[in-house]
């Protein structure tokens, strides 16, 4: 078999190997006084980058498993009112959470999602009536919708670097403590991402939601 019948076609790349191709696209170009196809950035990636990529990246998500543990043994400490161990804070979280994190964070990195920036326009801000309806209205929808506000405390998972809380978790958005004036980024994977995060917009700038058909 060539190399080139051995190449992963674009269809069978995932939106984070993508990005890293399109990245290294336009350095190829940049290097080479030429744009560089994309044919000729994957054939590259896939021989020369790749496995270095890879190693990169299991560096990143160990990191953020370990942001992970950390923030959860602070949370066991507050529940508890007394230090907890990391190694107890470790088999816990990876016995109770992480399979949920990994398939959350793997799902948003290989199916890829649609992302929108809403400011809160509610002067109560989002408390426990505007967040049950958040919850269920983004229930009526095939996907998963997530959302990130600056400097959130809790958290499901990482996502480049960046936390995000499931908003079909009431208690888990209760926890922002979101108020008039914060900008949210909600991202959304699936079927109906972007019908969902359109809804979503809806309901916080206090206009009319339609039902979901």
């Amino acid at each position: 078999m060539s190399v080139e019948e051995k190449l992963p076609s674009r269809e069978n790349l995932t939106p984070a190997e993508l990005q890293a191709i399109e990245e290294h696209k336009y350095y190829m170009s940049q290097k080479q006084g030429r744009e560089v196809s994309i044919e000729e950035a994957v054939e590259d990636f896939v021989r020369n980058i790749k496995a270095a990529w890879l190693r990169d990246k299991m560096c990143r998500d160990t990191r953020e498993e370990l942001r992970e543990i950390e923030q959860h043994k602070e949370k066991l400490a507050r529940e508890k009112g007394q230090p907890v161990s990391r190694n107890v804070a470790a088999e816990e979280w990876c016995t109770r959470y992480a399979p949920i994190w990994r398939r959350e964070r793997e799902s948003l990195e290989r199916n890829g999602f649609v992302s929108i920036t809403v400011v809160v326009h509610n002067e109560r801000g989002v408390h426990l009536r505007p967040t049950s309806d958040l919850a269920r209205l983004a229930s009526q929808f095939d996907c998963d919708v997530y959302v990130h506000k600056p400097n959130m405390p809790y958290y499901n998972f990482l996502l480049n670097g960046k936390p995000y809380m499931n908003v079909k978790s009431i208690m888990g958005m209760l926890s922002l403590g979101i108020v008039i004036g914060d900008t949210l980024e909600f991202i959304a994977t699936g079927r109906e991402a972007t019908k969902a995060l359109e809804a979503v917009k809806k309901m916080l700038l206090q206009e009319d939601v339609p039902a979901n058909a």
